[in-house]
């Protein structure tokens, strides 16, 4: 846009120019015509008569100046109407008389021509061959280009100096948006970039300030609650109950101590080293550790590429996997009480992503729903009835897809249920490894 605006500028100044220089260049041209005409006439009357023919010829040979006797059948063209024309006649006529006339073509030669008398007898003059000179000459063509050098130049830098901040602040919101504390941004540029860059500064502290009294919050909490879980269930097995009243209470309490692993696990330092990990494999682990191959009540389908790696936490990685299964068997079974589960991990080789699906056949979603769930602390209204969870399934799940760089999302599993998409770049080594070890 300042390139748009500067060239246009020009170009309007270009045009300014070229207006105002129209009266002077045709005072000009007029004054040339008069002076050439006016000379050529005086010369050719002190000439002798038997002389004024090689005068002619010499001067037609050396100045270029093209003498005829003006006839009645002449066929005579007029110079273009445009304002500077209209003004050299009005000049050319006010010096050399109102019968004086100017042309641009005497029987097909092309030319500036004058009329002008000598003894009564009337002649043609041509004093330029062309009648069009250039206005501004060619001089202003390098100027334009060394003024259009010049400002991209400097917009350049200048859309730099503004562009750059920005792109580095949107990275730097990207690595907060993933989970990770970026380091501070560097207080230059522009007076309102550096106001920006401070006030990220300051929230990215806020933020690790709130995450640091969260933390120690609900790890305290959680701490100091396995104490009396562990004395409660010691208390359990030993007190005269009944086996069903024991069971219930133990699975209670085991079900409280898994609301606190999930508060130890949601609390755990933002900052978790990466790495190479191979996703199949621990899809695969996951299932298996889940037990419901075995399983009466789940038919279970999977369907996992291999040696898909990514680079995550392999244990914050492992437990969103596991979370994605254990929601399933909580809320994904259909009103016959099957839980019928696809598992699907699959290459998607367009955009280079390791797509993991998880779908069953349960009461679902309203779409409305599916932002919120992912949100800590809050379940769906069909999880509502149950109150055994935390509502930070989802939300690990999310967290650890977007430490790895990956994203979360969910929809609807036509006809019932729900399908939760985790999308995450592979690796380069596993897209080498792949390309060299062709599919059977």
């Amino acid at each position: 846009m300042l390139l748009i605006l500067v060239v246009t500028s020009i170009g309007a100044w270009l045009y300014v120019l070229s207006v105002m220089d129209e009266e002077p260049r045709a005072r000009g041209i007029s004054q040339r015509i008069t002076s050439i005409t006016t000379l050529t006439r005086y010369a050719l009357i002190s000439s002798d008569t038997s002389y004024r023919f090689d005068l002619i010829m010499a001067l037609a040979q050396r100045e270029g100046l093209v003498i005829l006797p003006k006839e009645s059948g002449d066929i005579v063209r007029p110079l273009p109407s445009d304002r500077v024309n209209t003004m050299v006649e009005e000049f050319v006529t006010q010096q050399l008389g109102a019968k004086t006339k100017l042309a641009s073509s005497i029987n097909g030669m092309p030319g500036l021509w004058v009329s002008f008398t000598i003894d009564g007898d009337e002649y043609w003059l041509r004093t330029e061959k062309d009648i069009n000179p250039e206005r501004l000459g060619q001089n202003w063509i390098f100027w334009f280009i060394g003024m259009l050098f010049v400002v991209t130049l400097f917009t350049v830098l200048l859309t730099s100096r503004i562009i750059e901040p920005l792109e580095r602040l949107a990275r730097f919101a990207r690595e907060l948006g993933r989970g990770r504390a970026p380091a501070p941004l560097p207080i230059e540029g522009p007076k309102e970039i550096q106001e920006v860059n401070e006030s990220f500064n300051v929230m990215v502290q806020d933020l690790k300030r709130l995450a640091n009294d969260r933390e120690v919050l609900l790890a305290g909490v959680s701490h100091d609650l396995r104490t009396p879980i562990t004395r409660l269930r010691l208390e359990v097995e030993l007190a005269p109950l009944s086996e069903e009243t024991r069971d219930a209470m133990c699975s209670d309490l085991d079900q409280m101590e898994n609301i606190v692993k999930q508060f130890m696990a949601y609390v755990r330092e933002g900052e978790q080293p990466l790495e190479v990990v191979n996703f199949s494999q621990t899809v695969l682990d996951a299932i298996a550790s889940s037990r419901m191959k075995s399983s009466e009540d789940v038919q279970l389908t999977e369907e996992v590429d291999p040696n898909l790696e990514i680079r995550a936490n392999p244990t914050d990685i492992s437990r969103a996997v596991q979370n994605l299964i254990v929601n399933a068997g909580k809320y994904g079974r259909s009103t016959d009480g099957i839980l019928r589960l696809n598992i699907s991990l699959k290459h998607n080789k367009k955009r280079n992503l390791a797509e993991l699906t998880v779908s069953d056949d349960g009461a679902g979603l309203p779409e409305e729903q599916f932002e919120r769930v992912l949100r800590p602390f809050e379940r769906g209204d069909q999880a509502r009835g149950n109150t055994t969870g935390s509502g930070l399934g989802l939300s690990i799940v999310e967290r650890a897809a977007r430490a790895a760089g990956g994203s979360v999302r969910l929809s609807q599993n036509i006809p019932n249920g729900l399908s939760i998409h985790v999308s995450i770049p592979l690796v380069a080594t596993s897209l080498i490894n792949r390309a060299l070890k062709p599919e059977k």
